[in-house]
C-alpha cells in the first residue's frame, strides 16, 4: 500500500506574515527611540505633536496590517488555482471476503435435542428430570452450560469453576441430581428482588448439596456475581478472557414463571448436573462430534 505524504505549505506561500510582524517591531523601536531622543534634547517639540505622531503611527501600522493582508489573499488565490491530484485513501477498504463457517453452539444444541428425543443415548440418560445442567466449558474461573427444560434448551448458565476442595464463595456445586423448592424465609435477597420483579415472590433453591446450602438459580453476568449458584441467562460471550452471560433479566423472569407455579402447586422437581464429560458418558454423540466439541 503506498503512502501519502502531507506536509504543510503554508512557510512557502506566506513568508509575509512573518516578515511584516518583524518589520512593525523594528518601527515601534526606532519610534520609541526618536520619542526618547526628542523628550530629552526638546521636549517642548514633543509637547505640540505627540497627538499628530499617535495619530502618524496608527495610520502607518494600518497601512502594514492591510499589506500584509493583500499579500496573503493574492497568494492564497494562486494556491486555490493549483488544484492538486486527488490521492488516494490511506486505508483501502479490503475485498469483502465470504465469513468462514465457524462452530456455532446453537447448532449443537439443536443437535441435542434430536437425540435426548431418540432412543439413540446408551449411557447416562440426560431427560429424565425436569431440568438438566450440561457443562461445556470451565477455564479455571467460570464454567459455563446449557439448562434444559424437559428436554428442550431453555437457557446458558453460569457458575463458579470447579474445585477439588470447597473455597467459600469460588466453588460450583458437585454434579448430581438435587429436588429443587422454594425458599420461603424472607432474606434481604429476597426482599431486593421482590422490589424489583412484582411478580417474584421466593427463590428457587437447590437442596440436599452435600457441603453447600441456599444455593439459587438467578440473575447474573459473571462469576462475580455468583457464590456458588447458578445464573442463567439468553446469551452467552465465551471468546472473550472472562467468560459471561448476557440478558439474564428476561430469561430468569421467564424461568421463574415457568418454575414458581408448579413448585408452589406442591409438584416435585428435580436438577441433574452433569460436568464437561458428559458427552463421552452419555453417547448421546458420534466420535468425530465428540472431538470437535472437545477441540
Amino acid at each position: 500500500m503506498g503512502v501519502v505524504y502531507r506536509y504543510s505549505t503554508s512557510f512557502f506561500l506566506y513568508p509575509d506574515e512573518s516578515l511584516m510582524k518583524r518589520y512593525l517591531v523594528i518601527l515601534g523601536i526606532v519610534l520609541l527611540v526618536v520619542f526618547v531622543i526628542l523628550f530629552i534634547n526638546k521636549p517642548e517639540v514633543l509637547d505640540k505633536i505627540w497627538l499628530w505622531l499617535i495619530g502618524f503611527i496608527g495610520y502607518i501600522l494600518l497601512l502594514f496590517q492591510k499589506g500584509a493582508e493583500g499579500l496573503k489573499e493574492l497568494f492564497s488565490k494562486k494556491n486555490d488555482d493549483e488544484v492538486p491530484p486527488a490521492a488516494g485513501p490511506l486505508h483501502p477498504t479490503p475485498p469483502t471476503v465470504p465469513p468462514a463457517t465457524a462452530y456455532r453452539l446453537e447448532d449443537k444444541i439443536r443437535e441435542i435435542e434430536e437425540r435426548m428425543k431418540s432412543d439413540l443415548p446408551k449411557g447416562k440418560p440426560l431427560n429424565q428430570h425436569y431440568l438438566t445442567v450440561l457443562r461445556y466449558i470451565d477455564d479455571g474461573q467460570t464454567t459455563l452450560g446449557l439448562l434444559f427444560l424437559q428436554g428442550k434448551f431453555f437457557a446458558y448458565t453460569l457458575e463458579d469453576t470447579h474445585q477439588d476442595e470447597k473455597i467459600r464463595g469460588n466453588t460450583r456445586i458437585p454434579e448430581g441430581v438435587y429436588p429443587l423448592e422454594l425458599n420461603r424465609n424472607v432474606t434481604g435477597l429476597t426482599q431486593t428482588y421482590r422490589n424489583r420483579f412484582p411478580w417474584f415472590d421466593f427463590h428457587v433453591e437447590i437442596k440436599n448439596i452435600p457441603n453447600f446450602s441456599l444455593v439459587y438459580l438467578h440473575i447474573g453476568n459473571s462469576h462475580a456475581d455468583t457464590m456458588g449458584c447458578i445464573l442463567i441467562a439468553d446469551g452467552v460471550n465465551a471468546a472473550d478472557t472472562q467468560k459471561m452471560i448476557t440478558h439474564s433479566r428476561k430469561a430468569f423472569e421467564r424461568f421463574y414463571k415457568t418454575i414458581h407455579p408448579l413448585l408452589s402447586s406442591g409438584r416435585k422437581l428435580s436438577i441433574q448436573l452433569l460436568d464437561e464429560d458428559w458427552i463421552q458418558r452419555t453417547h448421546l454423540m458420534p466420535a468425530e462430534t465428540e472431538a470437535e466439541t472437545n477441540s
